[in-house]
């Protein structure tokens, strides 16, 4: 983790994280970009799963769900609490992320991200990979209800089936003509915004060991 972030230019360092079992809560610093967040840091850390992976039997791979959110935190008792950090937690064990670890056990990365971070960030042109890579979900725990956009390094999910079970046949997403997708758009810098209480970056990890 920490060397795709500074693969990417962030600063794992400055993050705040928060163990919990397998998983992990991150709260980021406000000048973290979360386009950087979204393109460069999602690639590489899966591209450095895939390598981990590459000469591993299936029960001993390393699968990563990556729930991506901004929103308000504040400090708890045990902890960072808040609305942010509950709907990270939500997104990040989403029956629709989990769908897509099963459909495609290849992929060891999956990325979902909050409707706030998808509208603000990819769907207004900040990243270079486009809208039409994500594919939209509806996701409802507890009192939790809302879209999310799902994303999986390398793969094309328009057509995975996410109601269970291993997709036949399922092959990475080829790569795009050159000059085409792979340079995308200009990307303005972009930081997280802080107002109010406290609204942060936060990202949601759980780590999974399965074929």
């Amino acid at each position: 983790m920490a060397s795709s972030a500074k693969s990417a230019g962030l600063r794992r360092q400055d993050w705040d994280c928060q163990k919990a079992g397998d998983g992990e809560l991150a709260i980021l610093p406000p000048d973290e970009p979360e386009n950087v967040l979204i393109d460069d840091f999602c690639r590489i850390l899966a591209e450095n799963i895939a390598d981990y992976n590459e000469d591993r039997v299936a029960g001993a791979r390393l699968r990563l769900r990556l729930a991506i959110h901004n929103g308000v935190v504040e400090p708890g008792a045990n902890g960072y609490a808040g609305a942010g950090v509950v709907v990270v937690s939500r997104l990040v064990n989403a029956d629709a992320a989990r769908a897509v670890q099963d459909a495609l056990p290849e992929a060891g990365l999956v990325v979902i991200l909050s409707n706030r971070v998808f509208l603000d960030t990819v769907a207004s042109g900040h990243t270079a990979i486009r809208a039409h890579r994500f594919r939209k979900v509806a996701v409802q725990v507890k009192e939790y209800r809302d879209e999310a956009w799902l994303h999986a390094p390398g793969f094309d999910l328009r057509d995975v089936d996410l109601t269970g079970g291993p997709v036949p046949g399922a092959q990475p997403a080829p790569d795009p003509p050159p000059g085409n997708e792979s340079a995308g758009p200009a990307r303005p810098s972009m930081t997280n915004n802080f107002h109010g209480e406290v609204t942060a970056g936060v990202i949601g990890i759980q780590e999974n060991h399965y074929g």
